[in-house]
């Protein structure tokens, strides 16, 4: 998400853990409708298909694990979960691709064609988990992402010190959904 019309935001990089949390609490994407998970990771998120076999082992989508990401598709109002692996056997259960899938059968994500026309724009409301949000926070947050406007407000208070262009801080505009378009560099 190329992220011109928002606010770009210039933070020291003491603050990044500040934004891991928020990576967690979620932000939203917009996409293509008929897309799959992986084509949403690949074009929207920025995750490389490498990044996606070894760093993103666990997806769900709208609260349900997510084995086959060519086959499950996003749609509006979608949300999208990732992490790195999960310790544990509860971790290896729910990650994607797992000899033990099998104990988890009646919760996976069922597979269906996109539904909706292909192209038309959908918004994704996505977090990101443990040492993913970690490795690949920055670069997400400087492509641009969806913030909910008063989640913003409240962390760059908080990080204020660390937040190089203070300026910005009287031009945050939410859009209808009461979300502001931010893009944020590290230095």
């Amino acid at each position: 998400m190329n992220n011109n019309a928002g606010l770009n935001l210039k933070m020291k990089s003491e603050s990044r853990i500040a934004w891991n949390t928020l990576l967690q609490k979620g932000f939203y994407l917009i996409g293509q409708s008929g897309m799959t998970v992986r084509q949403f990771m690949i074009e929207i998120v920025g995750y490389t298909d490498s990044q996606i076999e070894e760093e993103v082992r666990t997806v769900f989508l709208n609260f349900s694990p997510v084995d086959d990401i060519d086959t499950a598709y996003v749609k509006n109002d979608d949300r999208l979960a990732m992490g790195s692996p999960m310790p544990g056997l509860v971790g290896i259960c729910m990650g994607r691709d797992n000899p033990y899938k099998s104990f988890r059968s009646g919760i996976d994500t069922q597979n269906e064609e996109g539904g909706e026309q292909f192209g038309d724009p959908i918004r994704v409301f996505i977090k990101v988990f443990s040492t993913l949000a970690v490795d690949t926070g920055a670069d997400l947050l400087k492509s641009g992402i969806l913030v909910n406007a008063d989640l913003l407000t409240t962390l760059l208070a908080e990080q204020k010190e660390n937040l190089i262009n203070d300026e910005v801080l009287s031009s945050i505009v939410a859009d209808t959904n009461g979300d502001a378009q931010i893009t944020v560099e590290f230095v």
